[in-house]
């Protein structure tokens, strides 16, 4: 099965190019002949103090295929539960409305998808009941698993999201996942508006491409991130139900 995954769309900021790079990624995609089984969305929806979903979720709809999303530091929890929940109830909901974590099992993997939002902390937070969820869920799966969470769980050599986004709850969840590496097929990540391939263990970590506009990437410390002129894309998992395959696709 194919697994489709973009990230950090920031739909609504005020930047031509931006709308004219989804418009891009959304055109590709709807290109395949053979459609993904389903389009994971790491995060950032929307960009910042813009509340409306039904916009790019129009444009989602119209790629015809199951899309799960997790909640990034540019979304809000609560606004896009009640999104999903009003606009597209197919998509799992969870128990406890103040956090997007959920599980979907419809597929021959379980995706398990974390809530990282706080308000103003752009690193995110994960709780600790959150973290307990993610590894029962881990242990009670019979299942190979993807994890899907927004921010990047580990150092990936740009110094703004390190030291500035940095967060204490990815420590508990490299553990998690050191844990279960055998079981854990791939975690999918954004946040980082580049392409950035790590491991946990045995387990690939890969921060998609953003789907609007891309970070620079140099090594050195930068107080804030500046837009850099490179090419937009999206990942296409591929599960043959024993490993993973991750073809990066750049337009």
């Amino acid at each position: 099965m194919n697994f489709f995954h973009i990230s950090d769309l920031h739909f609504n900021l005020v930047d031509k190019n931006g709308i004219k790079n989804i418009e891009k990624i959304f055109k590709s995609i709807a290109s395949y002949k053979q459609k993904g089984d389903v389009l994971l969305v790491s995060g950032d929806i929307l960009n910042k103090d813009f509340s409306d979903y039904q916009p790019i979720f129009g444009k989602i709809f119209a790629l015809d295929m199951p899309f799960l999303c997790c909640t990034g530091n540019h979304d809000k929890s609560a606004q896009l539960i009640e999104a999903l929940a009003s606009l597209y109830p197919e998509h799992p909901l969870p128990r406890n409305k103040e956090k997007l974590d959920y599980i979907c099992n419809k597929f021959p993997l379980k995706i398990i998808t974390l809530d990282s939002f706080k308000e103003n902390v752009a690193g995110g937070e994960v709780l600790p009941q959150q973290l307990d969820f993610l590894e029962q869920e881990i242990k009670n799966s019979e299942k190979p698993i993807i994890i899907m969470v927004h921010q990047f769980p580990l150092d990936a050599g740009l110094d703004f999201f390190d030291t500035k986004t940095g967060a204490s709850w990815r420590q508990d969840f490299v553990r998690i996942v050191t844990n279960h590496t055998h079981k854990i097929k791939l975690v999918a990540c954004g946040h980082l508006h580049n392409s950035v391939i790590s491991h946990i263990g045995q387990t690939p970590v890969i921060s998609a491409f953003s789907a609007n506009w891309q970070a620079d990437f140099d090594f050195m410390p930068l107080d804030n991130l500046k837009n850099i002129s490179r090419p937009v894309g999206y990942y296409i998992h591929h599960f043959d139900g024993e490993k993973i395959l991750s073809y990066a696709v750049t337009l």
